[in-house]
């Protein structure tokens, strides 16, 4: 059987990076049987060397959710004629007339439409999102089947867009050891970023959804001026946008860290009081995940898939109730029991997310054709 991959994501700092990087190496380890296909972005070629004879890397020089893949990736697939290919996005090309299965990992886009969200003019914005509409349409409609990461997303998918819910597969994904712990303990991260005392953290990007404004805003009320907030991103036009909205309300002790090492940011999740995640929609909910290897105490919104991924091993608050929160940060703070419970919890709950699980069961899609 020969297989594609859309892997053009392959080692980029996305949650889809993560997702197929995974999803690729994985696969090499346990299928000697398959031929596979992988396509990889010629920025990222080096990142992804294949070990198993049966893997070939097709290198190509075309972006994401461009025009040109719309007619680009079907010439690809017409040299290679594959009995399947696996779009880990919805980005789905038109004139695909390959037997296809496609990974849905939320519907934040569907959920949530919102000028806020993107850099567009509001016109250019309007048309993206029918254009948007239309093509994850299509997948849903077209693909043998659909791989999604959470049942929230699978329950979103049946509400949208109509789907049997057999035609739907749930695989979860695992928790990479990417991020390990500093055992040296000598980073210099807290003095580089002027923290003293004990601190929030957050690690991830400022889109809309991630509901950072919240989270400033409540994090102002919380009467501790000892206590810092430290939002870790790389700087784009959403943080940016986040920094004026701080700077407009005078908050204080919120600190912008930008990009952090790997290292550093294992450190972090170790010293911080607790990992905040005020997240109004996700697919799955890695981050958290991340931060509770780490040994993190996590206080989490209690939207969407969260309180399926992380269970009981998380504080929940309304992300939308600045005093609930308040609430909930007093009790992570200063209930020492719980944190200790927690802490051990989640440990049993990380055990059950595995890549290689994720893998096994993304196969048993592939070969079922």
């Amino acid at each position: 059987m020969k297989i594609l991959i859309d892997a053009r994501f392959f080692g980029t700092a996305t949650g889809i990076g993560r997702y197929v990087s995974e999803l690729v190496i994985e696969l090499e380890k346990i299928d000697k049987e398959n031929k596979y296909y992988i396509l990889i972005n010629h920025e990222n070629e080096n990142k992804y060397s294949p070990v198993n004879p049966n893997f070939e890397k097709v290198v190509v020089d075309i972006s994401w959710y461009g025009l040109r893949e719309q007619f680009e990736i079907p010439k690809i697939l017409n040299k290679i004629n594959p009995d399947l290919v696996h779009f880990p996005h919805f980005n789905i090309p038109f004139f695909c007339r390959y037997p296809f299965v496609v990974t849905i990992h939320d519907l934040i886009l569907t959920r949530y439409p919102s000028v806020k969200a993107t850099t567009l003019s509001p016109l250019k914005y309007f048309f993206k999102n029918i254009l948007y509409r239309i093509i994850i349409s299509r997948a849903v409609k077209k693909s043998k089947n659909i791989i999604t990461v959470s049942e929230f997303t699978k329950n979103d998918i049946v509400k949208f867009f109509k789907v049997k819910e057999s035609k739907i597969v749930v695989t979860y994904e695992g928790v990479s050891d990417t991020l390990i712990e500093n055992k040296n303990n000598a980073s210099n991260i807290l003095e580089k970023l002027n923290i003293e005392n004990k601190f929030l953290l957050y690690v991830g990007n400022a889109y809309p959804h991630k509901n950072l404004e919240f989270l400033s805003s409540a994090f102002n009320k919380y009467y501790d001026k000892d206590l810092k907030l430290v939002l870790v991103g790389r700087e784009d036009y959403f943080y940016k946008r986040l920094k004026q909205y701080v700077s407009d309300n005078k908050f204080s002790n919120i600190i912008f860290a930008g990009y952090v090492k790997d290292e550093d940011l294992s450190y972090l999740y170790q010293k911080c009081e607790a990992y905040v995640f005020p997240s109004l929609c996700e697919g799955f909910g890695l981050p958290p995940l991340e931060a509770m290897q780490n040994g993190a105490v996590v206080l989490s919104s209690n939207y969407s898939c969260l309180p399926e991924i992380l269970k009981d091993c998380a504080i929940y608050f309304d992300p939308k109730k600045e005093k609930d929160f308040i609430d909930k940060l007093q009790i992570a703070l200063n209930d020492q029991d719980l944190r200790e419970r927690l802490k051990i919890s989640s440990k049993q709950l990380l055990g059950g997310y595995s890549w290689n699980k994720m893998v096994e069961e993304t196969l048993r899609v592939y070969t079922q054709y």
